[in-house]
């Protein structure tokens, strides 16, 4: 073999393909013999934005985000540390709640909806000091003189409703019920204008003026949260001579959503063939049709669990509601935000707004489809 060099490297070669021709075939037995692996099937839509809701709002500390994160997720594992933190702080009296905003329409970012928010999640007997809290907030307040301290009235009302304080509780110039009636009276004012728009089948109001021009659209939340407040002051026995008149609000209410609705959608269509990139109308879209389907089928729950409507008169608007869900849950996690970009810290540090309203209403959304299953199991 010395003497021929280049055939021993030819053989060499051989017994190297031989090698080699082995291993393949062993290697394709193994692969015949193993079970094939299926890839994990994707989670539900649903799941997986409720999963990107949880971790933004985990990784967020001021008191507003967390009061969303447990309005959604109260009683999760995942939230215990949040919530004992929170609750540490806002049972203290002696613990201010900051305000942002300086023009007293603080909407989203007010102190009230922490204490609403901690109403409706805790046990009043293992946090005595919430009440007490809640009752002297009530003490300071005096009989709103404009539509800005109506607003922010309506958390402070729905607290004190959700823990029965007295209907003749004193406020700063008045009392529990006469704050419950004045929110009635400025609701009735503003929801002419929605009226008109249901029956001249005319555009929504944009919100950005007063109610006598922006109708109940010019409350925060297209004034859902003033519903809801009427909703709880009437179970707590502060609007016992005006309950039929409560209902009519809702059932306007029950109108207005299934157009409004739709409405959305129409914008979106107007907005595509005006040039708008259809990843921005989307979002547009989604994200205010995420308001109206938590928002909506939270007072709708509440409203039938306290028997201000029935079955029938919820019924459509309910529909309506779940339907969108569906929808808008399904075009966030595949066609607004397919990247993940919406809910990280980053957003919330350059682009507070849209992070705060994904995640606002994205938690009101998650919390109006549990209490609406809720009241589906009774």
């Amino acid at each position: 073999m010395r003497r021929y060099p280049r055939l021993r490297s030819a053989i060499a070669g051989t017994d190297l393909r031989r090698q080699l021709a082995g291993c393949c075939i062993l290697l394709c037995l193994v692969i015949s013999c193993t079970p094939a692996v299926e890839p994990p099937e994707p989670l539900p839509p649903l799941e997986r934005f409720s999963a990107r809701i949880l971790e933004a709002g985990l990784t967020s500390d001021d008191p507003w985000s967390r009061a969303h994160l447990l309005l959604a997720f109260a009683g999760r594992s995942e939230v215990k540390a949040v919530q004992g933190a929170w609750v540490e702080s806002i049972s203290d009296p002696q613990t201010t709640i900051p305000l942002t905003g300086d023009d007293g329409h603080r909407g989203e970012q007010h102190p009230h909806l922490v204490l609403r928010t901690a109403a409706s999640i805790l046990e009043e007997d293992r946090h005595p000091m919430l009440r007490e809290r809640i009752e002297q907030a009530v003490a300071a307040t005096a009989t709103p003189s404009s539509w800005k301290q109506v607003n922010d009235l309506a958390w402070l009302l729905e607290s004190a409703a959700v823990l029965a304080v007295p209907a003749n509780h004193a406020s700063a110039d008045s009392d529990v019920s006469t704050l419950a009636l004045r929110l009635l009276v400025a609701l009735e004012e503003s929801d002419a204008r929605v009226l008109q728009c249901l029956e001249e089948g005319s555009d929504r109001p944009d919100g950005g003026s007063g109610p006598a021009t922006s109708g109940t659209w010019a409350y925060t939340c297209g004034g859902f949260h003033i519903v809801s407040a009427l909703v709880e002051a009437v179970e707590a026995g502060y609007l016992d001579a005006h309950r039929q008149r409560v209902v009519e609000r809702l059932l306007l209410l029950c109108r207005r959503i299934s157009w409004e609705l739709q409405f959305r959608l129409v914008e979106e269509e107007r907005a595509l063939a005006t040039g708008v990139s259809p990843r921005r109308a989307a979002r547009h879209s989604v994200l205010a049709r995420m308001k109206l389907a938590g928002h909506g089928l939270d007072v709708l729950a509440r409203a039938r669990m306290v028997g201000l409507l029935d079955a029938a008169q919820a019924q459509r608007a309910a529909a309506d509601c779940l339907e969108a869900a569906t929808s808008v849950v399904e075009r966030f996690v595949d066609e607004v935000d397919p990247q993940r970009v919406i809910l990280t810290a980053d957003t919330e540090r350059l682009d507070p707004h849209t992070w705060e309203r994904t995640f606002g209403d994205g938690c009101h959304l998650l919390r109006g489809l549990e209490l609406w299953s809720a009241l589906s199991r009774q």
